[in-house]
């Protein structure tokens, strides 16, 4: 079972280690080779994610409160010893995040109680506290009012601060690691002509050039602007069907694998920048 969420598709995994590399998320010890490894995986074109875990250390997203073990992939490749085992780890995580809420609401009930309430204070007290209570108030204005010129230098500074983030929007894209001069000009060029039409323009743009149709508009014109200039990537020619994501520290590709119908298949294949075909763009 496969959930959507903000940064792609996630779903879960169970497997048998392939190699001893893996380190568990929860514990940070190596997983053994051959050992029952449970996986937290979101996958887009722009953004996969791994974490492996013990099956003991497993540690379960709220999305899947109410899967069931049959929903892990690959679950149905373990021993039925361990898929029981799977089972009740699923089943025990999923009581744990049930539970939950009801205890959160006892703490806020008890919170409320602890607040004192205005008919406790003595009737009594009230015009003796009078004079207390002006010059109180005195001392509160004129410390207002001192801090007011600090108050308005912090809101100077809150909105420089505000503009320099709006400016990370002008932040270079990651394929400039692999342009010149030249290219980033023209990329910019492409840029503004793309930022006319819709998403769903965009979107049959990269239909038509077999491309990926996921992301939000930023990245559709970014997609598209990279094969105008640079041609459209092929799919990764190890697995054949994956699709190579750049790596801007390393500048390098690497292929994470693909989803094939129930059942993901990893690659992790890395190439150069020249390794790859690069297809001709058609404008349509």
């Amino acid at each position: 079972m496969k959930i959507a969420c903000p940064l792609g598709d996630m779903f879960m995994t169970a497997v048998y280690a392939p190699t001893g590399r893996a380190t568990c998320k929860g514990c940070q010890a190596k997983i053994g080779k051959d050992e029952l490894r449970l996986s937290n995986i979101v996958d887009e074109d722009h953004y996969h994610q791994e974490h492996h875990y013990h099956a003991d250390c497993f540690s379960l997203k709220s999305a899947f409160k109410n899967a069931t073990y049959k929903d892990i992939f690959h679950v149905e490749n373990l021993t039925k010893e361990d898929q029981e085992k799977v089972k009740a780890i699923l089943e025990k995580l999923q009581k744990k995040e049930i539970k939950k809420k009801p205890q959160q609401k006892k703490v806020n009930a008890k919170s409320k109680q602890t607040k004192p309430k205005k008919s406790d204070v003595d009737d009594d007290d009230s015009d003796s506290d009078y004079d207390y209570k002006k010059d109180k108030n005195q001392k509160d204005n004129k410390q207002s009012k001192a801090l007011k010129p600090k108050k308005v230098e912090a809101n100077k500074k809150s909105e420089q601060s505000e503009l320099s983030d709006s400016g990370s929007d002008d932040e270079e894209p990651d394929v400039f690691v692999l342009y010149d001069k030249t290219q980033k000009e023209e990329f910019r060029k492409i840029q503004q002509e793309l930022e006319k039409k819709s998403a769903g323009q965009l979107k049959q743009m990269l239909k038509a050039n077999d491309q990926k149709q996921t992301g939000n508009k930023g990245e559709l014109i970014e997609r598209i602007a990279d094969c105008i200039i640079k041609g459209c990537l092929e799919k990764c020619p190890n697995c054949s069907g994956g699709r190579p994501k750049l790596n801007p520290v390393q500048k390098n590709f690497k292929c994470p694998g693909y989803m094939d119908d129930t059942e993901f298949r990893f690659c992790n294949k890395v190439y150069g920048p020249k390794d790859l075909k690069r297809i001709p763009w058609v404008d349509v």
